[in-house]
């Protein structure tokens, strides 16, 4: 048994590099500052009359330095003042729109489907096409970058029910252990719907105005919702640092049961490169095995799904890469391993990584009050071992979770690369969240995409083409 410490990788910004998400945008700008990108999103509206209202001038607020909160001044690099979203600042980028992208849905409406609902399923089928409405009018006749969902919070209380599993739902390390939630949801039928008109869309809750006591402070807030804005409307934050000229792609694969549990479907999570650029690509139904708990891709339905999915990220990226890593939540079956195998071969991939990446039971324990470091790497032996994404961070000063961390298990069915190199890419995959600039994640983004995927996914029509952009699924 070895246990040793991964250094905090390093994140590609404009003009520099940096670990921290938020310092890096900062100091050296977004990774995409000497490229392409957007200096401005246009932005659309959708919701009622005084939720669209609030947002709007939560927006004017944020354009300027929003300070981190006085109580946390000892915690300063977990807590950084927002430094406003506005094109001499930061991000060099800020919102536009005037009236005509405003489309307000009016309470009576609301009202009326609340009166009509025969259950909480048809209540939010209902509530999602008064949105689909104005989505579909933004997108034939305005065409915004992003187009922002606003939520009120009686209503989103009726939608989602309960706010003790709400806020266990977003803040929970533990998301494997949550409780089974309505079938019919909001969000992800509203996303899947939404993908046909070709806009990214952003669900925001109207009480992101004035956060009450458990939720994220207003700079971390602006730090979080500005960043995957920036994201949805085509820029790139941040991107991992590369250690050589070869193209390295990562992939994640993932099952999900159909809406009516008939049927278990894969998905493949972006293939993407190190700048989070890549694609989506929806597999096909397989068949369990009664006597196996895991599903499995046939050595066909695997070489399928992958020739596909390298094929796609061609098409957008026109270059295949030298070195495929792929993430499963799950063990890799023979047949896996010979379909992907072969799917490599035919594009002249030299380099192929195939890696379990799932939770555990098991635990280290360190002298002191404090959990493991975050990066502690823990071998068993050659292809399994242990990793803390959660633990102490040193660049925080402090272990930044409300519980106990645990590890996650890595298991390694066939590699190219050194262990070592391999937990040194997942820990910076979980950096690579663009939802999220607190870096510390438990699971890589691979991983964690791939489940978002699956989720929304099961709402698509059959006959429906998926967007292959991730920007549409966060």
């Amino acid at each position: 048994m070895n246990i040793k410490l991964i250094e905090e990788p390093v994140l590609q910004f404009g003009t520099g590099e940096h670990i921290d998400p938020r310092q890096g945008i900062l100091v050296h700008g977004t990774s995409d500052l000497n490229e392409v990108r957007p200096e401005r999103i246009v932005t659309g509206f959708v919701g009622k009359s005084e939720s669209v209202s609030k947002i709007i001038s939560w927006f004017d607020k944020n354009k300027k330095m929003i300070l981190g909160p006085e109580k946390k001044m000892a915690l300063r690099n977990l807590f950084p003042t927002f430094p406003g979203f506005n094109s001499k600042s930061a991000y060099k980028c800020e919102i536009k729109y005037d009236a005509s992208y405003i489309r307000k849905i009016n309470n009576s409406a609301f009202d009326e489907i609340l009166e009509t609902a025969k259950s909480i399923e048809d209540l939010i089928e209902k509530a999602v096409e008064l949105y689909i409405t104005e989505i579909k009018y933004l997108s034939k006749n305005k065409k915004p970058d992003v187009i922002l969902c606003v939520l009120d919070e009686k209503f989103t209380k009726i939608i989602f029910g309960n706010e003790e599993f709400i806020r266990k739902v977003e803040d929970s390390d533990n998301d494997e252990d949550l409780i089974e939630e309505i079938e019919t949801n909001f969000r992800r039928l509203l996303k899947a719907k939404s993908m046909e008109y070709n806009i990214p869309i952003q669900l925001v809750r109207d009480r992101i105005v004035t956060p009450s006591g458990e939720m994220q402070d207003e700079a971390t807030i602006g730090w979080n919702f500005f960043t995957a804005l920036y994201y949805k409307s085509g820029g790139v934050p941040w991107s991992i640092k590369k250690k050589s000229d070869s193209v390295t792609c990562f992939a994640g694969i993932s099952f999900y049961r159909s809406r009516d549990k008939k049927t278990i479907q894969t998905s493949v999570t972006q293939i993407f490169n190190e700048n989070g650029k890549g694609v989506i690509l929806r597999g096909s139904p397989i068949e369990q095995d009664k006597n196996d708990r895991e599903p499995h891709l046939s050595k066909e339905q695997a070489y399928d799904l992958m020739i596909k999915s390298l094929n796609e990220y061609y098409e957008a990226m026109k270059i295949y890469p030298q070195r495929l890593v792929i993430h499963k939540s799950s063990n890799y079956s023979d047949g896996e391993i010979e379909g992907l195998r072969k799917a490599t071969r035919e594009v002249n991939i030299n380099s192929l990584d195939l890696v379990t990446i799932m939770p555990t039971k098991l635990r280290l324990y360190n002298e002191g009050m404090y959990p493991p470091k975050r990066g502690t790497m823990f071998s068993l032996n050659e292809s399994t071992h242990l990793l803390y994404t959660r633990g102490f961070v040193d660049y925080y000063g402090t272990y930044p979770g409300r519980y106990i961390p645990n590890p996650i298990e890595i298991r390694l069915f066939t590699f190219d690369e050194s262990p070592e190199q391999i937990c040194k890419e997942i820990l910076a995959l979980t950096k690579m969240n663009w939802n999220n600039t607190q870096f510390d994640r438990r699971f890589p983004i691979t991983i964690d995409c791939s489940r978002k995927v699956g989720e929304i996914l099961k709402y698509i029509r059959e006959d429906q083409k998926p967007q292959i952009k991730y920007s549409f699924y966060m």
